[in-house]
């Protein structure tokens, strides 16, 4: 039986790192693996989405092995848990073909530190093949697993990297209307207004002093129309600009979405 584990920090945060693994096949850097099929996949009482897939690779094995295998495509079941709150994904994956010859196990965990993702990574795997090619056998998967290893970390940098670029102008966005300094003027434009009425209500009802009882009912009743119109327009500019910056970002993100798999909700 033969021991293996590496470890690595992603500088991306964990969101984006997530969101690479799911789409981490196909890739440019592993030929060998020719896609993943969901078997199962549920949300539990917690929020913790679990997932069970299919993985189908070519095992890609060596020449003196290739008598006890015959069949070179392998099979392995991956289960997964993303836990949103703690902001970890681990899984664990098994082979389920060639059992009687030999099984490998995995067990990976992608959890967020800060604005980074540390990926811990470790397997085991026994042959039983015959003596004379279980030792080799078990140094030929100690090479393979390194190099897969190192390749998978190319593919999830590259992945990561596309979809920080696809959520860009999107984050760019919000960030300008929620600091966008129109918005700021319309609100203290608002405020304003209300504070000019108040102060224009309180100085006509000092002339109602002067006037009729009849003609101050008129007087404030017409200054308080005046008052109930200025303030109506300055909120219906403020929420029109409003409005237009929402479907401003609406449009850009659905038009994300229609480029790329990532889903914004």
């Amino acid at each position: 039986m033969k021991f293996w584990q590496s470890s690595h920090v992603f500088q991306h945060p964990w969101s984006t790192v997530t969101q690479a693994f799911w789409r981490k096949y196909p890739n440019d850097y592993q030929s060998s693996v020719y896609g993943t099929d969901v078997i199962e996949r549920y949300v539990d009482a917690d929020g913790k989405l679990h997932s069970k897939r299919l993985i189908i690779s070519d095992w890609n094995i060596p020449s003196f092995m290739k008598f006890f295998f015959g069949e070179t495509r392998g099979y392995a079941v991956e289960y997964s848990i993303v836990d949103p709150v703690e902001q970890t994904l681990t899984l664990r994956s098994q082979n389920i073909n060639a059992v009687s010859m030999f099984s490998m196990r995995e067990e990976i965990c992608y959890k967020s530190v800060g604005e980074t993702t540390q990926l811990n990574h470790q397997a085991e795997f026994l042959f039983s093949v015959s003596r004379i090619v279980d030792e080799a056998a078990e140094n030929w998967l100690v090479g393979t697993i390194t190099e897969a290893a190192r390749k998978g970390l190319m593919a999830m940098e590259s992945i990561s990297i596309k979809v920080e670029e696809e959520m860009r102008p999107a984050l760019t966005a919000i960030d300008d209307i929620i600091s966008n300094e129109t918005i700021r003027s319309a609100r203290k434009s608002i405020d304003s207004s209300i504070t000019d009425a108040e102060k224009f209500i309180d100085s006509r009802r000092r002339k109602v002093y002067r006037l009729s009882i009849n003609d101050a009912e008129k007087f404030i009743d017409s200054s308080i129309t005046d008052a109930e119109k200025f303030i109506d327009s300055s909120i219906t500019d403020a929420e029109k600009f409003i409005d237009s910056s929402i479907e401003y970002i609406d449009s850009s993100v659905d038009s994300l979405t229609q480029e790329s798999s990532v889903k914004f909700t």
